[in-house]
Formats: structure tokens, sequence, C-alpha cells
């Protein structure tokens, strides 16, 4: 825990929801001086907001970053399923948006640090001199998969009050100190995509531009035309239902080929891959990687993960090598490498490494 002193200052990122609300209740506990800051993006979530830190007795800003937030995340989601990759738009989210206009405000409005209801933990190591950023204890809740893009100065300021916390514990906290929390615990998996139909979402804000959309052939492993797809952003790696092609056994997307508009499938077994290239890489544990490091990668939310070895690394891409085969390597979406608890670094799976 990050040592304070009578005049430090947090600015807590409040949502609404039951966990950023125990966070800054229990941060007001330990004798930091709070304060809330919300992101406007519904009414709901600004009257829940608004309500807890009147209960709490802190002070609330609300900062209007829907167009930072469009241009940013919503521009940059739509743009990756156009061009057949997958995003994670809460790992660009958190980067640019929380940790980056919301902790810049923060701090313009007297804030020393920034906190959240996330669940993980930072420790800072002495001898590396660097911040590390760990899982949570929560293993079902655990939420570092999502922050390996933020930097050492966004790390330094930053609190995570519920990341050595069960969820259990977080709930029987805000019973027994009454807190009133009116917003579901459990947000959607993509905050801005109702009902979390993407495919909708894109339709929508692709209005009087539908030959971004335009259909194209489905392919099988050499390349025979076995029918035809509605648009390669509606499809993603290892998905099955909804090909509309019949061959008598189960199919799955094995490739998308944007330059070319095919979506290309094929059997379960050709799903497999041997590793995969990543890029936008970001380091946290160290300042680069060692080639021949051994990690646990995980290339998905909730994602187990597996052995790999990291055989290539420069300042951008890092190649990564899987000690056993493994399926559906999405393009667009993070690879997060860990040792133990603690986040090595991750970076934007670019391909597949075929075996």
């Amino acid at each position: 825990m990050v040592k304070k002193n009578p005049h430090s200052v947090v600015a807590v990122a409040m949502s609404g929801g039951l966990d950023s609300s125990v966070a800054a209740l229990l941060l007001k506990e330990q004798g930091w001086n709070v304060f809330g800051i919300t992101m406007q993006q519904t009414d709901d979530c600004i009257d829940n907001a608004e309500r807890v830190c009147r209960e709490l007795g802190i002070e609330h800003h609300i900062l209007d970053l829907r167009t930072d937030f469009a241009q940013c995340v919503i521009d940059n989601f739509i743009k990756e399923y156009l061009a057949g990759r997958t995003p994670n738009p809460c790992v660009l989210c958190n980067k640019t948006i929380k940790w980056g206009l919301l902790l810049d405000n923060a701090l313009k409005l007297g804030a020393s640090h920034f906190a959240t209801g996330h669940y993980a933990r930072i420790v800072y190591d002495g001898r590396s001199k660097r911040f590390h950023l760990l899982k949570g204890i929560d293993r079902q809740k655990d939420q570092s998969y999502a922050l390996w893009r933020l930097d050492q100065c966004q790390l330094a300021k930053t609190l995570f009050p519920l990341g050595a916390l069960e969820k259990v514990k977080v709930r029987e906290i805000a019973g027994k100190y009454n807190l009133f929390i009116t917003k579901p615990e459990e947000s959607q998996d993509i905050c801005f995509v109702e009902n979390d139909d993407y495919k909708d979402f894109i339709l929508q804000h692709l209005s009087g531009k539908q030959d971004s959309l335009k259909p194209g052939p489905i392919v099988d492993q050499k390349d025979n035309i076995i029918g035809e797809h509605k648009g390669q952003a509606f499809y993603t790696i290892g998905q099955r239902k909804g090909l509309g092609v019949a061959l008598g056994k189960p199919q799955y997307v094995t490739e998308i080929i944007s330059e070319r508009n095919v979506v290309r499938i094929g059997d379960k077994s050709d799903l497999l891959s041997a590793g995969l290239v990543a890029s936008k890489s970001n380091w946290i544990a160290n300042e680069h990687p060692r080639e021949g490091m051994r990690v646990m990668c995980h290339i998905r939310y909730n994602d187990p993960g597996f052995s790999a070895v990291i055989s290539k690394a420069d300042n951008d891409n890092v190649n990564v090598l899987f000690e056993e085969l493994r399926p559906a390597v999405t393009p667009g979406q993070s690879a997060v490498f860990y040792q133990d608890d603690t986040v090595i670094g991750g970076g934007i799976i670019y391909k597949a490494i075929k075996k």
C-alpha cells in the first residue's frame, strides 16, 4: 500500500457500481482525502455515482469525455472489425481514457493518486526500481489482463483497494456500511454495445457506408469457394455458428483475409497454432524481456493461460512459441504474459504462427 500523509488526495473513478463505491469507502476509512470522478456515459451512471459520493460525504466531479471516447475507443473498435480483427476495447480505454484523460484531469483537480475498483494489485520492487502489476487475489474477478498497457508513471499513481479482497468480502463491506447500490454489479462485456450485439452496433455506426460490409467468399483450407459471407466484420476466429455452410461436420472460422474479403473455415484441428506474433508491446516487470523467457500466455480475457516461450522481442514486436498447440489465436486480441501472479507485459496479436 502507498504510504500516505494527511494531505494525500486520491481521485476514485466512480461508476456508481459496487466495486468503485467500496474502493472509495475503503480509501476514506484509511485516511485518504478522497473525491470521486466520473466519466459521463449514461445518466444512470452519473446519478448513481453522485448518490454514492453524497453517502460517503466526498466531492464528485463529472467529466464529459464522450467525444474523446467515441473518437478513440469506438472508432478503433469499428475499424478493427472492418479489418478482420477482433479488438478488446477495454484494453485501449484503460490506457487512453481512464489512465489517460481521466487520470490527467484527476491530477489537475488536485489528486496525488488515482484509484479504481479493479481487481488487481500493484507492488513496488526495490531491486528493479519498477512498479509491478499483479493478479487480483480473487481469481474469478482478476482484471490484470486488461491493464497490461499501463506504464510506470501510470502505475506509480494508481491504487487498487480491492486487489487483495475476494468479491464476497466486497459485498460484505457494502452491506456493513449500508451502501445502497442501485446499479447492477456486473457490467456488460463491452459497456457501449447494447446487449453485447456488436454486429448491430457496427451496422448502426456505418449507416450510409455499407460498402465496407460487402459480402465475399467463404473458402476451405485449399481455397475452394464453398459459400458466401455477409461481411467479414461479422466473423471472428473460432466461430462455429452462423456460417451458413453445411458440410456434414462442424466447421470453424480459421482465418479472415481482409485484403481479399475472404473468410476461411476448416476443422477444429485447423484452429491450432504453434505460436503468435504480437505488436504494440508494453513491458511492465522488465524494461525489455529476454529471449528464451518462459511465461504463461493468456490470449483472451478469462483464458486460463498456457506455457510459452518468448522467442524474439524488439521495441514493438514479440514472437511467442507455445509449448503445446493452442486453438483460436485471434488477431486484435491481447496476448498477456505472466510469471506466477506478475504481469510481465503484453502485445496486440498480429497473427498466429501456424503449426
